[in-house]
C-alpha cells in the first residue's frame, strides 16, 4: 500500500534528534501546545474551537511478513484526540482504532485525515482496504476486527460513540480493479488518506487510487476525479479542502522517483466538474487547507524530497494561486503532517511518523505557529 511512504526512509532517519522546535520566518512564532501524541496526523478545528488530532497509533502485537515493506503489525492503536491548545493538554476522545506500523511503531497508519462538523461531529478515515487484509494470516479475531474499519469512513462524537459512514477503501479497490493502466504495477490498491466534510456531503481522497471522492448521505461513494500522475510514480494525493470560491484544492505527495519541486495543488470544481492544476513547486504535501486570511497554505514533509527526508527540514509554506515556487512561513519542522487554521495561528503536526515503542513513548506534538492578526 503507497501511503507506507513513511517506510521508504525510516532506515535513513536519525531518530535521536528529538529537539524541537523550529526556524520561523519573519513574524511568525512558534510554540508546541501538546507532545506526547503517538504518530499525529491531520487536524481539525470544531465551531466553537476545539481542535482535534488524528494519532496513527503504533500498530500491535500480531505481525506479518510483507514482500514490499518487510514486517507489518497490525493492532488497534489509532485514537482521536482533542487537545487544549490554552493548557496543552490532550484528551483522548475516541480509541481502540484499527493501525498498523513497523514493529518498533514507526512507519504507522490509521486514522489519518480528519475533519469536523459543528461542535463535535468529527469524521475520520481509516487508510487502507479491507480486500487488502489477508486471512488466515493474523488471529481470527484481529482480522475480523481489522476488516471491520480498514478503509472506513467513520463519523464519531465528542463522547466517543462512532459508527461507519462509508466503506471507501473497498469502493476504491474495486475501482482500481477495474483501472489498472492508470498506475501501472501499483494497482489495485486503496488508501483514503484526506477527508472534508460538508454540510451534504463528504470528500476524500485516496493516496494509492489518486481519486477524489464524493460520499452521499446515503453512504454510496462516488469517484469524481483521477489526479494525474506526475513525472514519475504517481500523484499521491493526502489533503483535501474547501476554498472561499466553493472549489476544492488537493495537495500531493507525489510518489516515489519524484524530488523536490515535483509537487502540486490541483484545484476541483464540483459544478462544472473540471480539474486544474492551481500551483506547482510544492515537495512531499502532507497537509493543506485555507487559512482565516483566505490564503493557502501547506505542510512539506521534508524539502529534500520523500526519499532523502530528515528531521528538521519539513516546513509550513503559503501558496499564492497558479505559483510556482511557495513562500515559507516556518521551516525546520521534523515530518509534519495535518494542518489546521486558528484565528491567528496556523497548526500543524510535528514528529508525525516516530517509532512509539523505543522505551520513550509517542514523540509526537502540535505545533502552534503565529502568524499575527
Amino acid at each position: 500500500m503507497k501511503v507506507r511512504f513513511l517506510v521508504a526512509f525510516v532506515a535513513v532517519v536519525s531518530w535521536t534528534c528529538l529537539a524541537a522546535v523550529t526556524a520561523a520566518a519573519e513574524g511568525a512564532k512558534t510554540t508546541v501546545v501538546a507532545s506526547g501524541l503517538d504518530n499525529p496526523r491531520d487536524l481539525a478545528f470544531a465551531w466553537g474551537g476545539a481542535l482535534y488530532v488524528a494519532e496513527a497509533g503504533h500498530g500491535g502485537p500480531d505481525c506479518i511478513s510483507n514482500p514490499e515493506f518487510g514486517e507489518v503489525c497490525i493492532g488497534f492503536t489509532s485514537k482521536i484526540s482533542r487537545v487544549d491548545v490554552v493548557h496543552h493538554r490532550v484528551h483522548r476522545v475516541v480509541t481502540g482504532l484499527y493501525s498498523t506500523a513497523s514493529p518498533d511503531g514507526s512507519a504507522a497508519t490509521g486514522i489519518d485525515g480528519i475533519s469536523v462538523l459543528g461542535r463535535n461531529r468529527i469524521f475520520g478515515i481509516f487508510t487502507g482496504a479491507r480486500l487488502a487484509i489477508p486471512s488466515g494470516v493474523l488471529p481470527a479475531a484481529t482480522t475480523q476486527r481489522a476488516k471491520r474499519q480498514a478503509g472506513r469512513l467513520i463519523v464519531a462524537t465528542g463522547t466517543g460513540s462512532w459508527q461507519v459512514a462509508a466503506d471507501v477503501g473497498d469502493r476504491d479497490w474495486r475501482w482500481s480493479l477495474h483501472h489498472m493502466g492508470l498506475v501501472p504495477g501499483q494497482f489495485p490498491d486503496a488508501n483514503p488518506y484526506g477527508v472534508y466534510a460538508g454540510g451534504h456531503s463528504r470528500w476524500v481522497v485516496d493516496a494509492a487510487t489518486n481519486t477524489i471522492d464524493r460520499i452521499g448521505a446515503d453512504g454510496r461513494v462516488h469517484i469524481v476525479q483521477f489526479i494525474p500522475n506526475p513525472p514519475a510514480s504517481d500523484a499521491v494525493p493526502t489533503c483535501i479542502d474547501r476554498g472561499p470560491d466553493g472549489a476544492f484544492y488537493v495537495g500531493e505527495l507525489t510518489g516515489g522517483g519524484n524530488g523536490p519541486g515535483a509537487a502540486r495543488v490541483w484545484r476541483y470544481s464540483p459544478g462544472s466538474d473540471r480539474l486544474s492544476l492551481w500551483a506547482s513547486g510544492l515537495t512531499a504535501v502532507t497537509g493543506c487547507g485555507f487559512g482565516r486570511d483566505g490564503r493557502f497554505y501547506a505542510t512539506e514533509f521534508s524539502t529534500l524530497g520523500l526519499e532523502n527526508a530528515a528531521p528538521d527540514t519539513g516546513r509550513v509554506v503559503r501558496v499564492p494561486a497558479h505559483s510556482t515556487s511557495p513562500v515559507t512561513v516556518v521551516d525546520g519542522l521534523s515530518f509534519p503532517g495535518g494542518f489546521a487554521a486558528g484565528r491567528h495561528a496556523l497548526y500543524v503536526s510535528n514528529w508525525s511518523i516516530a517509532p512509539a515503542n523505543n522505551g520513550g513513548g509517542p514523540t509526537g506534538s502540535v505545533v502552534r505557529i503565529d502568524i499575527g492578526s
